[in-house]
């Protein structure tokens, strides 16, 4: 996966987004240069790669309006800046340090080469981005990690497409995300093959 696919694929969901009027695209910072990302990522003790770096170098985040509901990239999935994500990151994986020097480690404890690509419910998106890669993943401390389900960040915007496509995503009146469960299949995923 390249910087460029994650690009396309996000510059495909966002116009996706548009004429649904989902307030998100409105609220999307601009993206950081690569070399603004190595700065960021240098000052929280980080080495990203390009394709890691790409989510932000897309758009660095939703800026929030005081007053106004939150704006997701999809539902429930706060896109905090690239700051506030390795700030996350470095947090959890202090949490999970803690958790092993006191013996109370999780199944699956945080690695220092993941990145939290975007906050939602529970568990955080993460980008692994050990080489190769990346990768991403929902990061439950409690899951064994060969139970939960990886893809590439583009496979996983594909992913949300369909979810639209079903129905189990509508975007509101106001801009917001509606989520509709029972429009989920029973059929196993079939992969979108269209660029978007």
């Amino acid at each position: 996966m390249s910087a460029r696919e994650v690009h396309d694929a996000l510059h495909g969901w966002a116009a996706r987004l548009v004429p649904l009027g989902a307030v998100v695209v409105t609220r999307l910072r601009t993206g950081l240069t690569w070399a603004e990302t190595d700065e960021v990522a240098q000052r929280h003790g980080y080495d990203l790669t390009e394709e890691v770096a790409a989510l932000w170098t897309w758009r660095d985040g939703v800026g929030a309006r005081p007053g106004r509901a939150p704006a997701h990239l999809a539902p429930g999935q706060e896109f905090a800046s690239l700051d506030e994500s390795l700030r996350r990151s470095r947090e959890y994986l202090e949490a999970s340090r803690a958790e092993q020097r006191a013996g109370t480690a999780p199944v699956t404890a945080w690695q220092p080469h993941w990145v939290v690509a975007v906050h939602g419910h529970a568990t955080p998106l993460v980008l692994d981005g050990s080489r190769p890669g990346p990768d991403t993943f929902r990061h439950d401390p409690q899951a064994d990690a060969l139970l939960v389900a990886h893809s590439t960040l583009p496979q996983r915007i594909a992913r949300w497409h369909d979810m639209l496509d079903t129905g189990t995503w509508r975007v509101a009146r106001d801009g917001t995300w509606d989520v509709d469960l029972s429009h989920l299949t029973h059929e196993p995923h079939t992969p979108r093959t269209e660029v978007t």
